[in-house]
């Protein structure tokens, strides 16, 4: 017993001296140039015999950026091969999506997944396929389902995003040419999304698209409403039916405030004087334009009053001009969407009263008590949650009672780990039987004890509690990926454990029917219930496998070319050894130490 507890402490030390005075890495031999395009080139040859055409399309990709600085013919070549086996499966296809328990999962457009990677190399290039991909959309949009309809230029607006630090002129020419369509939602996310990374170029965009929109009906113009005032949802009688994250630093911008305000009140005075408008027939599946017109105006009031009072008689008279538009049944609808949007506003304590009552008068349902449970998690608290416990027991659907427990000790956990109670956390996240929804919760456990000195030695406990977890589980895809998550966690502190948890993941990814699945870090939970629904989604830590290897053989490339090797699905090991490939050629060679210069004399 005594000897077990010296070895024991001996193992201890030195992992933890392992973890916090790691030695450099040795460089390998193998690891230059010359050996990583040999890997590639092998590659290449060895994919040719993959037959599934999304897979091709990304070796073909990943094999082109990696040559592109040093044979760019051939890289241009794979390139154009990839873009054409994307549009042939489109041609062929369309739009693909999935369906899994459920729940409808979107597949990615191949074509934008090659013009994604080309726009980073030849932007001139990008656009030409742009371009091309456009001039097929103009002649098909119109017969599409409304989903679809905008799909191609969400692509072009993603595509926009992605270079808009390293090419701004590329980024604002593919912004304008998605101008020459509607204004669609779109814009509402972008906005933000090009916020976070270069705020005076989305200022300039917003500015551009508020003079460029300035005739667009009034539901769409409100998609233009939000960022003036750094809200998270837009004006009007939808802004529960989109809702965005603001950047962190991001403030309200007085100025644009003002600029939409009057904008907003002459399209509506202009809406309101046209006769043609009188019978306009609403979008399909949406209210008639002037219940967006009263709603916001009315929206818009306060804070006329209050910053902008120059501005209170045009309101008013806008205002009075739209109430002379409106019928008994705008005015009906506008009272029901108001008091649709009312629920999704009551507070923690308004619901629980509803749900109080409701239950005295034997009315509860079983979506009261779901809404009493996960909405407005963001501003829980511990003794809310308390209040909530006792009532999710009185859900009469099972299936909707038990994926309610489970993502009400999920949001509870969360709350715990955000106010530092790790052994709270820690205890709520043990009654959650999905692996991979009780490691997120570890692993966010593990990231709150590295960032305190006082439990950084504690981490080495957590992470192993998801190994076992792990162990314990039976071969699946969510066990993959929680080893590859663990590999990652392992990464920041041993990287001896990280190759070992490496090499157990690949293990379980060769016992797979369908190992391709790992490549997602998504975790997924869905709540239905009796006319309703929920669904909610978050993400393991760290990177999918192709990221994984190549974060792992930063330090370790003979291991992690070994590990990349032994993956027997062909598409998963070309991805893995490219990853370990390019690591060889991104290293910056420091040029030797110049000597210092001998005194003269």
């Amino acid at each position: 017993m005594h000897r077990r507890l010296i070895a024991a402490a001996a193992v201890l030390n030195v992992v933890l001296a392992t973890a916090y005075a790691q030695a450099p890495p040795v460089e390998t031999p193998a690891c230059n140039e010359d050996f990583a395009r040999f890997l590639v080139d092998q590659q290449v040859s060895e994919s040719r015999s993959v037959e599934q055409t999304d897979k091709r399309i990304r070796i073909l990709i990943r094999a082109a950026e990696f040559l592109w600085k040093y044979d760019e013919p051939t890289a241009r070549e794979y390139f154009t091969e990839a873009f054409k086996v994307a549009t042939d499966r489109f041609n062929e296809k369309g739009f693909e999506e999935i369906e899994q328990k459920g729940l409808t999962t979107l597949m990615p457009d191949h074509r934008f997944e090659v013009i994604r990677a080309i726009a980073a190399k030849d932007g001139e290039w990008a656009k030409r396929l742009i371009e091309q991909v456009l001039k097929e959309y103009e002649k098909a949009a119109a017969d599409r389902k409304e989903f679809n309809r905008t799909r191609e230029l969400q692509e072009i607006i993603r595509v926009a995003q992605e270079v808009v630090k390293t090419n701004p002129e590329l980024s604002r020419a593919l912004l304008r040419r998605v101008m020459a369509h509607p204004l669609d939602f779109h814009w509402f996310f972008v906005l933000y999304g090009i916020a976070g990374d270069d705020r005076a170029f989305a200022d300039s965009l917003y500015a551009e698209l508020l003079t460029h929109y300035i005739n667009a009906t009034p539901r769409r113009f409100l998609f233009l409403s939000a960022y003036p005032f750094a809200r998270d949802r837009i004006l009007g009688p939808e802004k529960y039916q989109y809702g965005s994250s603001v950047p962190d630093s991001f403030t309200p911008n007085r100025n644009f405030q003002q600029r939409f305000i009057e904008a907003f009140i002459r399209r509506a005075i202009s809406f309101a004087s046209d006769p043609a408008n009188l019978n306009l027939p609403p979008e399909q599946y949406r209210l008639p334009e002037p219940v967006y017109l009263i709603s916001t105006l009315s929206e818009l009031e306060p804070i006329v009053i209050q910053q902008f009072p120059t501005l209170l008689q045009p309101l008013s008279e806008a205002k009075a001009r739209v109430n002379g538009m409106l019928t008994e049944q705008m005015r009906k609808d506008l009272g029901q969407r108001d008091e649709q949007n009312e629920t999704f506003n009551r507070g923690f304590e308004e619901r629980l009263r509803l749900v109080e009552e409701a239950d005295a008068e034997g009315k509860l349902t079983d979506q009261m008590i779901v809404n009493l449970a996960i909405s407005g998690e963001q501003k829980r608290t511990e003794e809310q949650y308390k209040k909530i416990e006792s009532w999710l027991d009185k859900i009469k659907d099972e299936n909707t009672r038990t994926e309610t427990i489970n993502y009400f000790w999920f949001l509870r956990s969360r709350l715990a780990v955000k106010e530092y109670r790790l052994a709270d956390a820690d205890r709520f996240a043990r009654k959650i039987p999905e692996v991979e929804h009780r490691a997120v919760l570890f692993f966010e456990i593990a990231e709150a004890q590295l960032k305190n000195v006082n439990d950084s030695a504690t981490v080495y406990s957590t992470l192993r509690d998801v190994g076992r977890l792990a162990e314990q589980s039976e071969n699946s895809v969510e066990k993959a990926r929680v080893l590859l998550a663990l590999t990652n966690q392992y990464i920041k502190v041993n990287q001896v454990f990280a190759m070992q948890q490496l090499s157990d993941a690949i293990n379980v990814i060769n016992k797979l029917e369908d190992p391709n699945r790992v490549m997602s870090t998504s975790v997924t939970r869905q709540i239905k219930g009796k006319n309703f629904s929920f669904f909610a989604s978050f993400a393991l830590p760290g990177r999918n496998l192709e990221g994984t290897f190549k974060e792992i053989s930063k330090d370790s490339f003979e291991m992690s070319l070994t590990n990349a090797k032994s993956l027997e699905d062909k598409y998963l090991r070309t991805l893995a050894v490219f990853a370990v490939a390019q690591n060889c050629v991104d290293k910056v060679k420091k040029p030797p130490a110049r000597r210092p210069a001998k005194p003269k004399g």
